[in-house]
């Protein structure tokens, strides 16, 4: 009797026992645990997108070159022809007025690569591949956003170090200060547009056209490299129309004029940077549901 009894008890004991270990493993990970991954996989995949963007040659190429022709063209030889041009009822060289142009250019096709890299990524069903793995969905979404960001942040910054060098502005502290949060927020704005434009696509061909015809055409129907009271009639019209006009005239109104005149069109810019950057990431996160 005693010794059914003490069997009784070893095997209930066992019983718990094996409960309380399956509870265990079943139970949630803790939050610091939780985060650990998330970080992990944010920071895995921020490397593979930062690989992505940048050993693609072809894309790089594409990216820097026509900036570095601007640069040569507008902001060195056109400089000593055009002279000085009125901006706000001052008088302003012209290559302090292009440069940021310059850097717009460079921003845009920073955007062109950012954005072909995410369109090519779709086309090879590479999403299928990353599904395999346990990644979080926002770590994906968050990898994009930001490695594209960052490289054209980069690359624009680059852009204006040249002038730089090439030039000597001597802009004030405060003009500087609103300069490069000017070119953070553009960054992203640009960014999220291209982003959200490489997932309405499905064409190879159509999105090729597309973004590289559409960054020249708005870079040139805005006020980018001469004042908008010498624009022809109808491309004034069309510049109200083309978001590249506020990119531009937030970047020179910074550079110029400060925070007072720049504030506004830096509303406007994280604005357009919010709303593309959300639709991109719905837009990314349907996608992935339906893998």
């Amino acid at each position: 009797m005693t010794t059914a009894t003490a069997d009784s008890a070893g095997t209930a004991d066992s019983a718990d026992s094996s409960a309380s270990a399956d509870t265990a493993g079943t139970a949630p990970a803790p939050p610091t645990a939780r985060r650990g991954r998330w970080r992990q996989d944010a920071v895995a995949t921020l490397y593979r997108e930062y690989c992505l963007l940048t050993r693609n040659r072809t894309n790089l190429l594409l990216a820097i070159t026509p900036s570095a022709v601007y640069l040569l063209l507008f902001a060195t030889s056109l400089s000593h022809l055009v002279g000085d041009v009125r901006y706000h009822g001052r008088a302003v060289g012209y290559a302090e007025f292009t440069v940021p142009a310059l850097m717009l250019s460079s921003m845009l096709a920073a955007a062109t690569a950012a954005g072909t890299s995410l369109f090519q990524e779709r086309l090879g069903q590479m999403e299928l591949e990353l599904w395999s793995y346990p990644l979080r969905r926002s770590s994906y979404v968050l990898g994009k956003l930001a490695a594209g960001a960052g490289l054209v942040l980069a690359q624009t910054l680059v852009a204006l170090a040249i002038a730089l060098a090439v030039f000597d502005f001597r802009w004030p502290a405060g003009h500087w200060a609103a300069l490069i949060a000017s070119t953070v927020l553009a960054s992203f704005a640009c960014n999220g547009l291209y982003l959200l434009l490489a997932t309405l696509f499905t064409d190879f061909q159509r999105f090729t056209v597309t973004v590289n015809v559409l960054a020249p055409v708005l870079l040139f129907a805005a006020p980018s490299f001469y004042p908008v009271e010498q624009m022809a009639p109808v491309l004034r019209l069309l510049s109200w129309a083309d978001p590249v006009t506020y990119v531009v005239r937030c970047l020179r109104d910074s550079a110029l004029l400060g925070f007072d005149a720049a504030w506004p069109q830096m509303l406007l810019l994280a604005g357009i940077a919010a709303v593309t950057s959300a639709l991109t990431a719905r837009s990314l996160l349907t996608r992935a549901a339906k893998l």
